[in-house]
């Protein structure tokens, strides 16, 4: 159904970046099933479902780290066997150095085009700051972050991020006094974030 709401110029990308709830328990061979269902639809999916926080300690992080990963290997590698012909991007994992390190064999082996995501952001500069990372780190070739995409926050992102989600902001400005989101406010309210994505400010302009 959703698909069917779709507007001429709009693209369809997959993702798997959702609540604990709905992901624990689902496996990957569940993941590319869904894919290839819209295979000849989406124009590419990212297939991360794994969590970082910052409560977690060394060990945990490694091990969500690894566990997406390999996830992840797995799904382009089924993909692949199946014929499935749609674009798979990395979804990067982690805040620190060392984390996207660990991450590097999905840009070696997936796609340099990757994918971050910002849910669990309440500060703009650490936000900012992690992404920034993993642009110098990983040298993707673009990156799309998911959640946490205010114009503001994205002004303060690299240039090498090229595309947004979220949709828990953009719903609120479209509403109208009842409280209604309107269609028609749409294009103005993702313009703004547009704009933010390409009127890049370099860290002296700032």
């Amino acid at each position: 159904p959703r698909v069917a709401l779709l507007s001429p110029e709009q693209d369809l990308f997959l993702m798997t970046y959702e609540n604990d709830r709905h992901i624990i328990g689902r496996d990957t061979v569940d993941v590319v099933d869904r894919f290839e269902k819209l295979d000849g639809v989406a124009q590419g999916a990212f297939a991360g479902d794994r969590l970082t926080y910052g409560s977690m300690n060394r060990r945990e992080v490694v091990k969500e780290i690894d566990e997406s990963v390999q996830r992840q290997l797995t799904a382009h590698q089924l993909m692949e066997e199946r014929g499935i012909d749609m674009p798979l991007y990395p979804s990067i994992m982690g805040w620190e150095d060392w984390h996207f390190e660990r991450c590097r064999v999905l840009v070696d082996e997936i796609s340099r085009w990757v994918g971050f995501d910002a849910t669990q952001y309440d500060s703009e500069y650490e936000f900012a700051k992690h992404v920034k990372r993993v642009d110098e780190i990983l040298e993707p070739k673009g990156i799309f972050v998911n959640g946490c995409v205010s114009p503001k926050w994205l002004r303060m992102l690299p240039k090498s991020v090229v595309a947004c989600s979220g949709s828990y902001n953009i719903r609120e400005e479209t509403k109208d006094s009842t409280g209604t989101p309107q269609r028609d406010k749409l294009p103005e309210v993702v313009e703004k974030r547009v704009c933010a994505l390409n009127n890049w400010q370099s860290e002296l302009t700032n």
